[in-house]
């Protein structure tokens, strides 16, 4: 998970429609907020292009690889009613639902309730939206501030720092153990879980890149401390890391993991 700047999308897309929407679903009476909702989910589809290019062409949830077309605008508070409430009352997050700051691009596999074809586990985040306290969950924008998310947000900075990986097998963990932090275990933990993030061919991916990363890492030390330094090998081999960090590739979180560990992530920013 790597962070994304949601501000910047008013500098990719015109926001007037989604904007008047807001407007709209804020002004209609409760019992018409559900079809509403239904009758124009075109419109934050409209906007699925310039969350594509603000995300640099990839899921951010998981930082696979996209095509604007195979992308969802996901709720991240979700539109209607969360699942999960065992029976209580929420009539979910309506005020969010027009909201262009409530929009992530996701990756179907992160977004679609399906069973893993590897576990045998039940995930994808669907309208799941499972908080630390359920019950202050908000009734309107102004007692959002009340709530915990259990779901990482990639558009908050310190909840990309709470994930990490495997290097051996590419998995994704949590940064923090129970002991050092059990509320920031459980919110990673949860959010590997919801957003399938340790989905196997993904696994396999970031395996690949890390190896491929810590062999150029290596390269890149042995030549900086040899007798016989050669600066244009090493500017080359910094270069070709920084290629595997670049914004617009998959799995960069995993490949500066790598750099980082290796004491090398100064020399190559």
């Amino acid at each position: 998970m790597r962070y994304i700047d949601k501000r910047q999308l008013r500098r990719l897309a015109d926001l007037t429609d989604i904007d008047s929407a807001k407007a709209q679903i804020t002004a209609l009476p409760p019992d018409q907020r559900s079809d509403f909702i239904d009758a124009n989910g075109t419109r934050w589809s409209a906007l699925k292009p310039a969350l594509w290019q603000l995300g640099n062409l990839k899921c951010w949830y998981s930082e696979s690889e996209l095509q604007v077309q195979q992308g969802h605008v996901e709720h991240y508070r979700p539109k209607k009613k969360p699942h999960g409430l065992n029976g209580a009352l929420h009539s979910g997050y309506w005020w969010r639902a027009f909201d262009w700051t409530n929009f992530r691009l996701s990756h179907p596999t992160c977004n679609v309730r399906i069973t893993d074809y590897l576990t045998g586990q039940i995930v994808g985040k669907g309208a799941y939206f499972p908080l630390k306290d359920s019950d202050v969950r908000a009734v309107d924008e102004a007692s959002e501030r009340n709530e915990n998310p259990v779901l990482l947000d990639p558009t908050v900075i310190g909840d990309c720092k709470l994930i990490c990986f495997d290097t051996n097998d590419g998995k994704p963990l949590a940064t923090y153990a129970v002991q050092q932090d059990p509320w920031k275990n459980e919110r990673a933990v949860q959010s590997i879980a919801f957003y399938h993030l340790d989905e196997g061919t993904w696994n396999y991916q970031r395996k690949d890149l890390m190896d491929e990363v810590g062999v150029l890492c290596d390269k890149l030390l042995a030549a900086e401390s040899s007798p016989n330094r050669d600066q244009t090998l090493c500017d080359q081999l910094s270069d070709e890391l920084v290629s595997y960090i670049n914004e617009h590739q998959p799995f960069t979180a995993a490949c500066t993991q790598v750099i980082k560990e290796k004491g090398l992530l100064e020399a190559v920013n």
